[in-house]
């Protein structure tokens, strides 16, 4: 699928893949946005979908004491150290209300979003829902809320959500993730050939685009 829009597209190519539960995907991400910001050269960005834990329950549970039961002793000062770094981006980061879910629906509704354009800006609008409003990422109405607000048809989102449309294409999106070698997100791919894995700064995220550019004769 990437290399048939390789020969289609002259611009930049990037594929990300990640997760909306993930802090390292919601700083590399902005960081990336920034990085465009000041970027003059035509892009293309490729959402992927990627579950950091599949087995995650629906209704979502308290992150805080989710992390203290994976972590133990030491969740606290990791929450301590990603929140500090996401502040330093402006992000706001409240574990303390955040409700850890599966995230199945969310990729879902990311992908219907993508008919209208609209699937970077509902990715963000639900980091933001996770971590800074302490909304649940699982339930299909706040889907279809944060769908609306970015200028998707809330009807239309939610009868997709109550069917069994996409799902498959979804899973075999999952799978497909695992056998291009990516287990950790966030992941970047700029022209399906170099990946930087993790949230880099902005600044080394707009090298890599004048690079690619250079190298594409874009």
């Amino acid at each position: 699928m990437i290399c048939e829009r390789a020969r289609k597209y002259d611009g930049v190519r990037i594929d990300i893949w990640s997760d909306v539960v993930c802090p390292w995907c919601y700083i590399g991400i902005m960081r990336f946005e920034r990085a465009l910001e000041g970027f003059d050269g035509e892009v293309e960005v490729r959402l992927h979908p990627f579950q950091l834990d599949p087995e995650a329950p629906i209704p979502g549970v308290s992150a805080r004491e989710r992390y203290d039961a994976k972590f133990g002793d030491e969740a606290a000062a990791i929450l301590a150290r990603v929140t500090a770094t996401a502040a330093e981006d402006g992000l706001v980061f409240d574990f303390d209300r955040a409700r850890t879910c599966n995230t199945f629906d969310a990729h879902r509704a990311i992908a219907f979003a993508r008919r209208a354009g609209k699937d970077r800006k509902l990715e963000r609008s639900l980091f933001a829902a996770y971590f800074s409003e302490g909304l649940d990422v699982s339930d299909r109405d706040v889907l279809a809320d944060r769908a609306a607000a970015v200028g998707v048809n809330r009807d239309a989102l939610a009868a997709h959500l109550a069917s069994d449309d996409g799902v498959d294409a979804l899973r075999l999106e999952l799978v497909e993730a695992f056998d291009r070698g990516i287990t950790s997100v966030p992941t970047f791919v700029f022209e399906d050939e170099f990946a930087v894995p993790g949230a880099v700064d902005a600044a080394t995220f707009r090298r890599i685009l004048e690079q690619m550019r250079a190298m594409s004769g874009a």
